[in-house]
């Protein structure tokens, strides 16, 4: 009988740790992806000057939003970044 009582216990304990994952291992990947950025401008890779510009200011402006806690802006634009390095 307890088993009954517990099981929407359970089930809705499940539903939040898996719903909340996403927003942690995603919180958790801005470090990794300013990392690679930050391996490959180290290469100094074959940028125009412009070019070379926008990546380091994207760099910035996804750590500062990732400082912010927004976390998913903070992933498009190290993406941005990333884009443009040509790295994955």
């Amino acid at each position: 009988m307890q088993l009954i009582t517990r099981r929407p216990l359970l089930l809705q304990l499940a539903s939040v740790l898996l719903l909340g994952l996403p927003f942690q291992v995603h919180a958790h990947s801005c470090p990794l992806e300013m990392y690679r950025i930050d391996q490959a401008l180290s290469k100094n890779p074959k940028l125009e000057a412009a070019t070379l510009k926008k990546v380091k200011d994207l760099r910035a402006e996804g750590e500062k939003l990732h400082k912010q806690e927004k976390h998913g802006e903070a992933m498009l634009v190290l993406g941005s970044a990333k884009k443009l390095l040509k790295i994955e």
